[in-house]
């Protein structure tokens, strides 16, 4: 776990500032990730942060790192009542997914531009007493890439991703929802972070569409709550297939509302550009296949994917010769 190599006692005076300033470079960049840890009360992540601050110290600071031995020693580093991790609400995720790999409608991409500028120069917005947009709704047609891009707009902000579940949001006791909504959007306000909502509209139902009207009226009236108090550095992004289900006065609540539509030829051929790329099929190029599969009408991006990976599969196991009649099943 030793991040920094022990200075040497035979390296000369110059060899030995140069190494310690090395390693307090290695020290500095560790700080924001304990930070980080600390602000989600990530206890075990911070634990193994500080010991490998406790050997990154032994050598270079010899008085810090007594110091962090006996904070260790003595702290259990036990997080705060009010800011567990809500585990039975939300995943906190470290988003893997490249925002270059979802592929987007010229006017989303163009949007999503703007947000993520918004969000990089938030300071420079308070300036002008703004702040960046910060509550977004996905809307449209299921399968074409809302989550993904969720989780790619938390990557490439270089933020936590926070999914939320919806199975423990939504209470059978009265009142339970609203409280655990309360509950949600309070612990993401804790630090800076997107924070994703799929099928909005099972929480955001329109009251006079609502089977119990008083329940689900406490339950907008918790989420308009929530989103009025939500601060701006954490990104609220929710989704949903079915947008005319929404409360109307929580639609006013997003500051973006965006249709992700349904792939025309150009985004079916970037798709399957990137899924049947030649680093995806060693020792088989089967780029031609690109243009055919755009033609085809396939109704969603995902059914693009699937047809895309059925054929590499099938360059695997029967060394392609299925791939006319997968093309021909698809037509």
């Amino acid at each position: 776990m030793n991040q920094i190599a022990e200075i040497p006692n035979e390296l000369s005076p110059v060899e030995q500032k140069r190494s310690r300033k090395m390693g307090d470079s290695s020290i500095i960049r560790t700080i924001p990730k304990l930070l980080e840890a600390y602000a989600w009360r990530q206890d075990e992540k911070a634990r193994e942060i500080c010991l490998s601050l406790l050997d990154a110290t032994e050598v270079a600071h010899p008085v810090v790192h007594k110091q962090l031995t006996k904070l260790l020693r003595v702290s259990t580093l036990k997080p705060s009542a009010l800011l567990t991790v809500p585990k039975d609400l939300v995943v906190l995720e470290q988003p893997q997914l490249a925002l270059k790999n979802v592929v987007l409608s010229p006017h989303v991409e163009e949007e999503i531009s703007g947000l993520i500028a918004e969000t990089l120069r938030s300071e420079e917005l308070a300036a002008y007493d703004l702040q960046p947009r910060h509550r977004v709704l996905l809307h449209g047609e299921p399968g074409n890439g809302k989550t993904m891009l969720a989780e790619a707009l938390a990557s490439e902000l270089e933020l936590p991703f926070l999914r939320a579940k919806y199975s423990g949001l939504v209470d059978s006791y009265m009142g339970g929802t609203g409280k655990n909504i309360d509950k949600l959007f309070e612990y993401a306000a804790t630090a800076p972070c997107v924070l994703f909502l799929d099928e909005f509209d099972g929480v955001a139902i329109a009251r006079d569409g609502a089977r119990d009207v008083t329940e689900m009226r406490r339950v907008t009236n918790q989420l308009l709550i929530s989103l009025d108090q939500l601060p701006a550095h954490c990104l609220f992004v929710a989704a949903t297939n079915s947008q005319q289900l929404v409360d109307k006065a929580i639609l006013r609540r997003f500051d973006l509302s965006l249709e992700i539509p349904s792939p025309d030829t150009d985004m079916r051929s970037r798709t399957a550009s990137i899924e049947l790329c030649t680093s995806r099929t060693p020792g088989n190029d089967v780029r031609h296949l690109i243009s055919t599969v755009a033609e085809l009408k396939l109704k969603n991006l995902s059914d693009v994917v699937n047809l895309c990976r059925r054929i590499r599969r099938d360059l695997v196991l029967n060394q392609g010769r299925g791939i006319d009649s997968l093309i021909a099943s698809a037509r």
